[in-house]
Protein backbone atom coordinates (compact mmCIF):
# COMPACT_ATOMS: atom_id res chain seq x y z
CA UNK A 1 0.00 0.00 0.00
CA UNK A 2 1.49 3.23 -0.95
CA UNK A 3 2.67 5.73 1.79
CA UNK A 4 -0.25 7.93 0.67
CA UNK A 5 -2.63 5.83 0.42
CA UNK A 6 -5.85 6.58 2.76
CA UNK A 7 -6.50 4.87 5.94
CA UNK A 8 -9.94 3.03 7.19
CA UNK A 9 -10.31 2.67 11.46
CA UNK A 10 -13.00 0.85 12.44
CA UNK A 11 -15.07 1.87 15.64
CA UNK A 12 -16.76 -0.51 17.74
CA UNK A 13 -19.27 2.45 18.68
CA UNK A 14 -20.11 5.98 18.18
CA UNK A 15 -18.62 7.31 21.43
CA UNK A 16 -15.41 5.70 20.41
CA UNK A 17 -12.57 7.81 18.95
CA UNK A 18 -9.83 6.63 16.50
CA UNK A 19 -6.63 7.47 18.42
CA UNK A 20 -3.29 6.92 15.38
CA UNK A 21 -0.76 9.32 15.68
CA UNK A 22 -1.40 11.87 12.87
CA UNK A 23 0.70 11.11 9.34
CA UNK A 24 1.58 13.65 7.31
CA UNK A 25 -1.57 13.17 4.20
CA UNK A 26 -0.23 13.80 0.43
CA UNK A 27 -2.39 17.12 -1.18
CA UNK A 28 -4.13 14.75 -3.54
CA UNK A 29 -5.20 12.02 -0.34
CA UNK A 30 -9.02 12.24 0.23
CA UNK A 31 -9.73 13.03 3.70
CA UNK A 32 -10.31 10.19 6.57
CA UNK A 33 -12.61 8.10 6.56
CA UNK A 34 -13.89 6.07 9.49
CA UNK A 35 -16.25 2.56 9.61
CA UNK A 36 -18.28 3.21 12.55
CA UNK A 37 -20.64 -0.40 13.35
CA UNK A 38 -24.24 0.57 13.58
CA UNK A 39 -25.70 -1.85 16.03
CA UNK A 40 -29.16 -0.81 15.48
CA UNK A 41 -29.27 -1.91 11.55
CA UNK A 42 -27.66 -5.21 12.50
CA UNK A 43 -29.75 -6.63 15.72
CA UNK A 44 -33.13 -4.49 15.50
CA UNK A 45 -34.90 -7.44 13.11
CA UNK A 46 -33.88 -9.63 15.85
CA UNK A 47 -36.60 -9.98 18.61
CA UNK A 48 -34.55 -9.13 21.81
CA UNK A 49 -35.61 -12.48 23.70
CA UNK A 50 -33.65 -14.69 20.90
CA UNK A 51 -30.72 -11.95 20.61
CA UNK A 52 -28.87 -14.05 23.22
CA UNK A 53 -28.78 -17.84 23.99
CA UNK A 54 -28.39 -18.07 27.33
CA UNK A 55 -25.39 -19.28 28.98
CA UNK A 56 -25.81 -21.86 31.18
CA UNK A 57 -27.54 -25.01 30.31
CA UNK A 58 -31.13 -25.75 31.86
CA UNK A 59 -30.70 -28.60 34.98
CA UNK A 60 -33.41 -31.09 32.61
CA UNK A 61 -31.23 -30.97 29.41
CA UNK A 62 -27.84 -31.31 31.55
CA UNK A 63 -29.54 -34.13 33.27
CA UNK A 64 -30.36 -35.85 30.18
CA UNK A 65 -27.09 -35.41 29.11
CA UNK A 66 -25.35 -37.41 31.88
CA UNK A 67 -28.09 -40.47 31.65
CA UNK A 68 -27.71 -40.68 27.79
CA UNK A 69 -23.55 -40.49 28.16
CA UNK A 70 -23.21 -44.01 28.02
CA UNK A 71 -25.45 -44.80 25.28
CA UNK A 72 -23.85 -41.91 23.07
CA UNK A 73 -20.67 -43.71 23.37
CA UNK A 74 -21.79 -47.27 22.48
CA UNK A 75 -23.92 -45.27 19.25
CA UNK A 76 -20.48 -43.00 18.67
CA UNK A 77 -19.30 -45.49 15.72
CA UNK A 78 -22.51 -46.21 14.79
CA UNK A 79 -22.89 -42.11 13.82
CA UNK A 80 -19.41 -42.12 12.27
CA UNK A 81 -20.15 -44.75 9.98
CA UNK A 82 -23.47 -42.91 8.87
CA UNK A 83 -21.50 -39.46 8.13
CA UNK A 84 -19.14 -41.64 6.56
CA UNK A 85 -21.58 -43.07 4.00
CA UNK A 86 -23.94 -39.88 3.93
CA UNK A 87 -20.74 -37.55 2.89
CA UNK A 88 -21.29 -35.15 -0.13
CA UNK A 89 -18.53 -36.88 -1.93
CA UNK A 90 -20.25 -40.00 -2.26
CA UNK A 91 -23.50 -38.39 -3.89
CA UNK A 92 -21.37 -37.17 -6.30
CA UNK A 93 -19.83 -40.46 -7.73
CA UNK A 94 -23.02 -41.71 -7.72
CA UNK A 95 -24.64 -39.12 -9.87
CA UNK A 96 -21.38 -38.65 -12.44
CA UNK A 97 -21.10 -42.65 -12.48
CA UNK A 98 -24.21 -44.19 -12.93
CA UNK A 99 -22.55 -46.19 -15.83
CA UNK A 100 -19.99 -47.75 -13.58
CA UNK A 101 -21.73 -48.90 -10.84
CA UNK A 102 -24.25 -50.32 -12.66
CA UNK A 103 -21.56 -52.29 -14.99
CA UNK A 104 -19.58 -53.17 -12.10
CA UNK A 105 -22.90 -54.73 -10.19
CA UNK A 106 -23.58 -57.10 -13.62
CA UNK A 107 -19.81 -57.96 -14.10
CA UNK A 108 -19.91 -59.27 -10.17
CA UNK A 109 -23.30 -60.71 -10.72
CA UNK A 110 -22.13 -62.68 -13.77
CA UNK A 111 -18.96 -63.91 -11.82
CA UNK A 112 -21.00 -65.38 -9.44
CA UNK A 113 -23.17 -66.98 -11.72
CA UNK A 114 -20.75 -68.19 -13.75
CA UNK A 115 -18.38 -70.12 -11.71
CA UNK A 116 -21.80 -72.44 -10.63
CA UNK A 117 -22.50 -72.76 -14.37
CA UNK A 118 -19.06 -73.54 -14.99
CA UNK A 119 -18.65 -76.50 -12.34
CA UNK A 120 -22.29 -77.98 -13.93
CA UNK A 121 -20.85 -77.85 -17.30
CA UNK A 122 -17.41 -79.90 -16.31
CA UNK A 123 -19.96 -82.20 -14.32
CA UNK A 124 -22.06 -82.42 -17.40
CA UNK A 125 -18.84 -82.99 -19.81
CA UNK A 126 -17.48 -85.59 -16.99
CA UNK A 127 -20.91 -87.07 -17.06
CA UNK A 128 -20.78 -87.80 -20.99
CA UNK A 129 -17.38 -88.39 -21.23
CA UNK A 130 -16.50 -85.50 -23.94
CA UNK A 131 -13.01 -84.71 -23.83
CA UNK A 132 -12.85 -82.46 -26.66
CA UNK A 133 -11.58 -78.98 -25.44
CA UNK A 134 -12.84 -75.94 -27.01
CA UNK A 135 -11.40 -74.88 -30.56
CA UNK A 136 -9.01 -71.52 -30.03
CA UNK A 137 -9.43 -68.64 -32.52
CA UNK A 138 -7.16 -65.74 -32.50
CA UNK A 139 -8.46 -62.32 -33.66
CA UNK A 140 -6.47 -59.08 -34.76
CA UNK A 141 -7.45 -55.18 -34.33
CA UNK A 142 -8.32 -55.48 -30.48
CA UNK A 143 -8.85 -51.84 -30.73
CA UNK A 144 -11.93 -52.21 -32.62
CA UNK A 145 -15.87 -52.49 -31.91
CA UNK A 146 -16.40 -54.86 -35.15
CA UNK A 147 -13.35 -57.56 -33.58
CA UNK A 148 -15.04 -56.72 -30.18
CA UNK A 149 -18.44 -58.20 -31.89
CA UNK A 150 -16.20 -61.29 -33.59
CA UNK A 151 -14.95 -61.96 -30.20
CA UNK A 152 -18.46 -62.29 -28.62
CA UNK A 153 -20.01 -64.55 -31.45
CA UNK A 154 -17.36 -66.56 -31.34
CA UNK A 155 -17.04 -67.13 -27.35
CA UNK A 156 -20.58 -67.67 -27.23
CA UNK A 157 -19.98 -70.10 -29.84
CA UNK A 158 -18.17 -71.91 -27.23
CA UNK A 159 -14.23 -70.86 -28.81
CA UNK A 160 -11.85 -69.88 -26.46
CA UNK A 161 -10.78 -66.41 -27.98
CA UNK A 162 -7.54 -64.53 -28.01
CA UNK A 163 -7.17 -61.16 -29.43
CA UNK A 164 -4.05 -59.03 -30.20
CA UNK A 165 -3.35 -55.09 -30.98
CA UNK A 166 -0.65 -53.45 -32.57
CA UNK A 167 1.42 -51.38 -29.93
CA UNK A 168 -0.19 -47.94 -29.03
CA UNK A 169 -3.39 -48.64 -29.78
CA UNK A 170 -6.21 -48.41 -27.56
CA UNK A 171 -6.96 -52.49 -25.99
CA UNK A 172 -10.57 -52.32 -25.99
CA UNK A 173 -10.99 -56.33 -26.28
CA UNK A 174 -8.24 -56.38 -23.05
CA UNK A 175 -11.34 -55.30 -20.93
CA UNK A 176 -13.81 -58.44 -22.57
CA UNK A 177 -14.82 -61.40 -20.53
CA UNK A 178 -15.52 -63.22 -24.00
CA UNK A 179 -11.24 -63.04 -24.72
CA UNK A 180 -9.48 -65.39 -23.06
CA UNK A 181 -5.71 -64.04 -23.08
CA UNK A 182 -4.84 -60.05 -24.54
CA UNK A 183 -1.63 -59.60 -26.77
CA UNK A 184 0.24 -56.18 -27.88
CA UNK A 185 2.33 -56.80 -30.41
CA UNK A 186 4.98 -54.39 -32.68
CA UNK A 187 3.55 -52.04 -35.24
CA UNK A 188 4.61 -53.26 -38.84
CA UNK A 189 7.55 -52.06 -40.37
CA UNK A 190 7.99 -51.94 -44.06
CA UNK A 191 11.88 -51.98 -43.49
CA UNK A 192 10.91 -55.36 -42.17
CA UNK A 193 7.93 -57.04 -42.90
CA UNK A 194 8.15 -60.55 -41.26
CA UNK A 195 8.94 -59.32 -38.10
CA UNK A 196 4.77 -59.08 -38.17
CA UNK A 197 4.61 -62.09 -38.85
CA UNK A 198 7.45 -63.87 -36.65
CA UNK A 199 5.18 -62.12 -33.68
CA UNK A 200 1.89 -63.31 -34.78
CA UNK A 201 3.61 -67.00 -35.27
CA UNK A 202 5.20 -66.84 -31.83
CA UNK A 203 1.20 -66.19 -30.51
CA UNK A 204 -0.31 -69.03 -32.41
CA UNK A 205 2.42 -71.30 -30.70
CA UNK A 206 1.96 -70.53 -27.78
CA UNK A 207 -1.54 -70.71 -27.72
CA UNK A 208 -2.51 -73.54 -29.49
CA UNK A 209 -4.95 -71.21 -31.87
CA UNK A 210 -6.64 -72.87 -34.96
CA UNK A 211 -7.96 -70.14 -36.50
CA UNK A 212 -7.43 -66.90 -37.17
CA UNK A 213 -9.11 -64.07 -38.45
CA UNK A 214 -7.46 -60.63 -39.12
CA UNK A 215 -10.07 -57.51 -38.71
CA UNK A 216 -7.22 -55.32 -40.69
CA UNK A 217 -8.59 -51.99 -39.93
CA UNK A 218 -5.21 -50.50 -37.62
CA UNK A 219 -2.82 -52.81 -39.51
CA UNK A 220 -3.03 -53.64 -43.63
CA UNK A 221 -4.08 -57.21 -44.63
CA UNK A 222 -0.68 -57.68 -46.83
CA UNK A 223 0.88 -58.08 -43.55
CA UNK A 224 -1.90 -60.61 -42.23
CA UNK A 225 -0.73 -62.17 -45.68
CA UNK A 226 2.81 -62.48 -45.81
CA UNK A 227 2.26 -64.23 -41.96
CA UNK A 228 -0.82 -67.14 -43.51
CA UNK A 229 2.25 -69.26 -44.90
CA UNK A 230 3.98 -69.39 -41.51
CA UNK A 231 0.73 -70.13 -39.90
CA UNK A 232 -0.54 -72.56 -41.96
CA UNK A 233 2.58 -74.77 -41.06
CA UNK A 234 1.33 -74.79 -37.47
CA UNK A 235 -1.90 -75.95 -38.43
CA UNK A 236 -3.82 -72.85 -37.73
CA UNK A 237 -6.44 -72.05 -40.44
CA UNK A 238 -6.22 -67.97 -41.71
CA UNK A 239 -8.96 -66.45 -42.81
CA UNK A 240 -6.98 -63.92 -45.16
CA UNK A 241 -6.52 -64.12 -49.10
CA UNK A 242 -2.99 -64.98 -50.20
CA UNK A 243 -0.19 -61.75 -50.86
CA UNK A 244 -1.25 -61.65 -54.61
CA UNK A 245 -5.25 -61.47 -53.76
CA UNK A 246 -4.93 -59.41 -51.14
CA UNK A 247 -2.58 -56.67 -53.75
CA UNK A 248 -6.01 -57.35 -56.17
CA UNK A 249 -8.29 -56.06 -53.36
CA UNK A 250 -6.81 -53.57 -51.76
CA UNK A 251 -4.93 -51.81 -54.62
CA UNK A 252 -7.45 -49.27 -56.37
CA UNK A 253 -5.85 -49.84 -59.66
CA UNK A 254 -6.95 -53.54 -59.58
CA UNK A 255 -10.19 -52.58 -58.54
CA UNK A 256 -10.76 -50.81 -61.55
CA UNK A 257 -9.27 -53.58 -63.69
CA UNK A 258 -11.64 -56.17 -62.26
CA UNK A 259 -14.49 -53.98 -62.68
CA UNK A 260 -13.78 -53.45 -66.55
CA UNK A 261 -13.39 -57.14 -66.96
CA UNK A 262 -16.53 -57.47 -65.07
CA UNK A 263 -18.30 -54.77 -67.28
CA UNK A 264 -19.42 -52.96 -64.18
CA UNK A 265 -19.10 -48.84 -64.13
CA UNK A 266 -16.18 -47.13 -62.57
CA UNK A 267 -15.10 -43.54 -61.64
CA UNK A 268 -13.14 -41.08 -63.36
CA UNK A 269 -9.61 -42.30 -62.46
CA UNK A 270 -6.42 -40.70 -63.74
CA UNK A 271 -2.91 -42.33 -62.87
CA UNK A 272 0.29 -39.88 -61.92
CA UNK A 273 3.83 -40.89 -61.92
CA UNK A 274 5.33 -37.35 -61.13
CA UNK A 275 4.55 -34.03 -59.96
CA UNK A 276 4.33 -32.65 -63.33
CA UNK A 277 0.83 -35.08 -64.14
CA UNK A 278 -0.23 -33.55 -61.09
CA UNK A 279 0.53 -30.31 -62.49
CA UNK A 280 -0.82 -30.86 -65.78
CA UNK A 281 -4.13 -32.34 -64.43
CA UNK A 282 -4.83 -29.27 -62.10
CA UNK A 283 -4.31 -27.50 -65.35
CA UNK A 284 -6.90 -29.34 -67.46
CA UNK A 285 -9.48 -28.15 -64.74
CA UNK A 286 -10.33 -31.44 -63.36
CA UNK A 287 -10.15 -30.31 -60.07
CA UNK A 288 -13.25 -27.65 -60.48
CA UNK A 289 -15.98 -30.54 -61.99
CA UNK A 290 -16.58 -32.66 -58.19
CA UNK A 291 -14.54 -34.03 -55.34
CA UNK A 292 -11.30 -35.78 -55.81
CA UNK A 293 -9.05 -38.12 -53.54
CA UNK A 294 -5.84 -39.79 -54.67
CA UNK A 295 -4.78 -42.98 -53.11
CA UNK A 296 -1.54 -45.05 -53.44
CA UNK A 297 -1.65 -47.41 -56.12
CA UNK A 298 0.35 -50.87 -57.04
CA UNK A 299 1.23 -53.21 -54.52
CA UNK A 300 2.84 -50.71 -52.37
CA UNK A 301 -0.84 -49.06 -51.97
CA UNK A 302 -1.68 -51.85 -50.78
CA UNK A 303 0.95 -52.07 -47.99
CA UNK A 304 0.08 -48.71 -47.36
CA UNK A 305 -2.99 -48.04 -47.79
CA UNK A 306 -2.68 -44.15 -47.62
CA UNK A 307 -5.39 -41.87 -49.15
CA UNK A 308 -5.62 -37.62 -48.76
CA UNK A 309 -8.49 -35.47 -49.89
CA UNK A 310 -6.94 -33.34 -53.53
CA UNK A 311 -7.32 -29.55 -52.92
CA UNK A 312 -9.55 -27.53 -55.54
CA UNK A 313 -6.71 -25.23 -55.96
CA UNK A 314 -3.02 -25.97 -57.20
CA UNK A 315 -1.68 -23.53 -55.29
CA UNK A 316 -3.52 -25.49 -51.85
CA UNK A 317 -1.59 -28.82 -52.99
CA UNK A 318 1.10 -29.85 -50.82
CA UNK A 319 1.80 -32.93 -51.48
CA UNK A 320 4.10 -34.88 -48.40
CA UNK A 321 4.86 -38.51 -50.15
CA UNK A 322 6.92 -39.36 -53.30
CA UNK A 323 5.18 -39.71 -56.87
CA UNK A 324 7.26 -41.60 -59.09
CA UNK A 325 7.17 -44.66 -61.68
CA UNK A 326 7.84 -46.93 -58.73
CA UNK A 327 5.80 -45.20 -56.05
CA UNK A 328 2.57 -44.70 -58.54
CA UNK A 329 -0.81 -42.93 -56.86
CA UNK A 330 -4.39 -42.42 -58.70
CA UNK A 331 -6.62 -39.68 -58.38
CA UNK A 332 -9.86 -40.64 -58.34
CA UNK A 333 -13.38 -38.67 -58.58
CA UNK A 334 -15.94 -39.33 -56.06
CA UNK A 335 -19.14 -39.96 -57.91
CA UNK A 336 -22.57 -38.20 -56.30
CA UNK A 337 -24.92 -40.18 -55.18
CA UNK A 338 -25.99 -42.67 -52.13
CA UNK A 339 -22.73 -44.02 -50.55
CA UNK A 340 -22.74 -48.11 -49.42
CA UNK A 341 -20.58 -50.43 -46.90
CA UNK A 342 -20.83 -53.66 -47.20
CA UNK A 343 -19.23 -56.78 -45.41
CA UNK A 344 -18.68 -60.02 -47.49
CA UNK A 345 -17.74 -63.12 -46.07
CA UNK A 346 -15.92 -65.24 -48.51
CA UNK A 347 -15.31 -69.19 -48.60
CA UNK A 348 -13.55 -70.89 -51.49
CA UNK A 349 -13.84 -67.76 -53.59
CA UNK A 350 -17.63 -67.93 -53.08
CA UNK A 351 -19.75 -64.79 -51.16
CA UNK A 352 -21.75 -66.55 -48.64
CA UNK A 353 -23.01 -63.66 -46.82
CA UNK A 354 -23.07 -59.52 -47.54
CA UNK A 355 -24.01 -57.23 -45.28
CA UNK A 356 -24.77 -53.57 -46.49
CA UNK A 357 -25.27 -50.45 -44.54
CA UNK A 358 -25.64 -47.06 -46.38
CA UNK A 359 -23.71 -43.62 -44.97
CA UNK A 360 -25.91 -41.75 -43.24
CA UNK A 361 -24.09 -38.25 -44.05
CA UNK A 362 -26.79 -35.96 -41.69
CA UNK A 363 -26.46 -38.64 -38.53
CA UNK A 364 -23.18 -39.67 -39.16
CA UNK A 365 -23.77 -43.35 -38.88
CA UNK A 366 -24.33 -46.35 -40.84
CA UNK A 367 -27.95 -47.43 -41.71
CA UNK A 368 -28.83 -51.55 -42.23
CA UNK A 369 -30.09 -51.61 -45.16
CA UNK A 370 -31.22 -54.81 -47.44
CA UNK A 371 -29.62 -54.35 -51.17
CA UNK A 372 -30.30 -56.19 -53.71
CA UNK A 373 -28.54 -54.42 -56.40
CA UNK A 374 -25.25 -54.21 -54.19
CA UNK A 375 -25.58 -57.88 -53.34
CA UNK A 376 -25.99 -58.45 -57.23
CA UNK A 377 -22.89 -56.18 -57.57
CA UNK A 378 -20.38 -58.39 -55.31
CA UNK A 379 -21.74 -61.53 -56.51
CA UNK A 380 -20.85 -60.26 -60.39
CA UNK A 381 -17.48 -59.01 -59.09
CA UNK A 382 -16.28 -62.05 -56.81
CA UNK A 383 -17.13 -63.94 -59.69
CA UNK A 384 -15.13 -62.31 -62.46
CA UNK A 385 -12.14 -62.33 -60.06
CA UNK A 386 -8.78 -65.09 -60.64
CA UNK A 387 -7.63 -65.84 -57.59
CA UNK A 388 -4.24 -67.78 -57.55
CA UNK A 389 -6.12 -69.94 -54.70
CA UNK A 390 -9.23 -70.25 -53.42
CA UNK A 391 -10.15 -67.11 -50.93
CA UNK A 392 -11.62 -67.34 -47.75
CA UNK A 393 -12.21 -64.29 -45.56
CA UNK A 394 -13.63 -61.19 -44.99
CA UNK A 395 -14.05 -58.27 -47.91
CA UNK A 396 -15.62 -55.08 -47.48
CA UNK A 397 -16.46 -52.54 -50.56
CA UNK A 398 -17.18 -49.10 -50.49
CA UNK A 399 -19.92 -48.13 -53.69
CA UNK A 400 -22.45 -45.48 -54.77
CA UNK A 401 -25.27 -45.67 -56.12
CA UNK A 402 -25.08 -42.88 -58.70
CA UNK A 403 -27.97 -40.07 -59.00
CA UNK A 404 -30.34 -40.76 -61.98
CA UNK A 405 -28.99 -38.37 -64.64
CA UNK A 406 -29.41 -38.24 -68.79
CA UNK A 407 -25.67 -40.00 -68.55
CA UNK A 408 -26.59 -42.67 -66.12
CA UNK A 409 -25.64 -46.55 -66.97
CA UNK A 410 -27.75 -49.03 -66.41
CA UNK A 411 -25.72 -50.35 -63.55
CA UNK A 412 -25.40 -47.17 -61.22
CA UNK A 413 -23.35 -49.05 -58.02
CA UNK A 414 -19.51 -47.77 -58.47
CA UNK A 415 -16.67 -48.72 -56.35
CA UNK A 416 -14.59 -46.33 -55.10
CA UNK A 417 -12.47 -48.83 -52.89
CA UNK A 418 -12.12 -52.08 -51.40
CA UNK A 419 -10.57 -53.60 -48.02
CA UNK A 420 -9.49 -56.71 -46.65
CA UNK A 421 -10.96 -57.19 -43.40
CA UNK A 422 -14.02 -57.21 -41.36
CA UNK A 423 -15.42 -53.84 -41.73
CA UNK A 424 -18.40 -52.05 -38.96
CA UNK A 425 -21.60 -53.32 -40.96
CA UNK A 426 -20.30 -57.14 -39.58
CA UNK A 427 -22.21 -55.35 -36.59
CA UNK A 428 -25.26 -56.51 -38.21
CA UNK A 429 -24.55 -60.26 -37.94
CA UNK A 430 -26.00 -62.04 -34.94
CA UNK A 431 -24.03 -64.85 -33.24
CA UNK A 432 -25.26 -68.07 -34.69
CA UNK A 433 -22.81 -69.93 -36.62
CA UNK A 434 -19.79 -67.57 -34.95
CA UNK A 435 -21.12 -64.32 -36.40
CA UNK A 436 -21.60 -65.56 -40.55
CA UNK A 437 -25.19 -65.76 -40.43
CA UNK A 438 -26.89 -62.12 -41.32
CA UNK A 439 -29.78 -60.90 -38.96
CA UNK A 440 -30.44 -57.71 -40.27
CA UNK A 441 -34.20 -57.60 -40.22
CA UNK A 442 -34.27 -55.56 -36.39
CA UNK A 443 -31.66 -53.01 -37.53
CA UNK A 444 -33.07 -51.76 -40.59
CA UNK A 445 -33.53 -48.53 -41.16
CA UNK A 446 -31.75 -47.77 -37.75
CA UNK A 447 -28.65 -46.05 -37.32
CA UNK A 448 -25.80 -48.51 -35.87
CA UNK A 449 -25.29 -46.79 -32.54
CA UNK A 450 -21.76 -47.88 -31.18
CA UNK A 451 -22.75 -47.67 -26.85
CA UNK A 452 -25.54 -50.98 -28.46
CA UNK A 453 -22.73 -51.96 -29.95
CA UNK A 454 -19.83 -52.01 -26.83
CA UNK A 455 -22.65 -52.57 -24.26
CA UNK A 456 -23.39 -56.54 -23.42
CA UNK A 457 -25.21 -57.58 -20.18
CA UNK A 458 -22.57 -60.16 -19.71
CA UNK A 459 -20.04 -58.05 -20.61
CA UNK A 460 -20.58 -54.66 -19.87
CA UNK A 461 -16.24 -53.36 -19.06
CA UNK A 462 -15.68 -53.10 -22.76
CA UNK A 463 -18.56 -49.92 -22.90
CA UNK A 464 -17.09 -48.33 -19.51
CA UNK A 465 -13.08 -48.81 -20.63
CA UNK A 466 -14.36 -47.36 -23.83
CA UNK A 467 -16.37 -43.74 -22.87
CA UNK A 468 -14.89 -43.85 -19.53
CA UNK A 469 -10.80 -43.32 -20.98
CA UNK A 470 -11.44 -40.78 -23.39
CA UNK A 471 -12.77 -37.37 -23.34
CA UNK A 472 -15.88 -36.13 -24.92
CA UNK A 473 -15.07 -35.34 -28.76
CA UNK A 474 -12.98 -38.77 -28.56
CA UNK A 475 -16.26 -40.40 -28.33
CA UNK A 476 -17.32 -40.60 -31.41
CA UNK A 477 -18.49 -43.26 -33.38
CA UNK A 478 -15.72 -44.52 -35.81
CA UNK A 479 -16.11 -43.64 -39.62
CA UNK A 480 -17.49 -45.73 -41.18
CA UNK A 481 -14.88 -47.55 -43.48
CA UNK A 482 -11.53 -47.48 -40.92
CA UNK A 483 -8.63 -45.65 -43.18
CA UNK A 484 -5.55 -44.82 -41.82
CA UNK A 485 -6.00 -41.15 -43.76
CA UNK A 486 -3.12 -38.47 -42.97
CA UNK A 487 -4.12 -35.29 -43.51
CA UNK A 488 -3.06 -33.25 -46.23
CA UNK A 489 -1.24 -30.55 -44.77
CA UNK A 490 1.56 -28.49 -46.34
CA UNK A 491 5.64 -29.41 -46.33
Amino acid sequence: MPACAPEYRLLRSATEHSFAPRVKRCSHQPPFTALRRSFSSTFSLIPEERAVPPENTPPLQRFFQIVTWIPRQFLRPVFFMFNLIAHPAWKQILVVLPTLWIAASLFIFWKCVQCPIGVLKMIGNAISRNTEKPRTVLISGGSTVQALHLARNFHSAGARVIAFEIEGQFALLKYSAAVHRFYTVPRPNPADPLAYARAVKEIVERESAVFYIPVSSTTPAYYDALAKPHLEVLGCQCFVPCARDVVTLDDPLELMRVCRAAGLATPLFWVVTSEEDVRLWYDSGASKEGRHFIASAGARGARDRLRFVMPEEKAQFRFPREISAEKPWVIVREPKGERVVTCTTLKESRAVNNVTCRVDSSKKGLVPQRDEEADAWVQRFISCLSPSRPMTGHVSFRLVREESGANSHANRMVAIGARVGVSLPYLCQGSKRCGHTATVGKLLNTVLDTREALFAYWDPLPYCAYYQSRSPDERRPPPPEPCKTPPNVPL
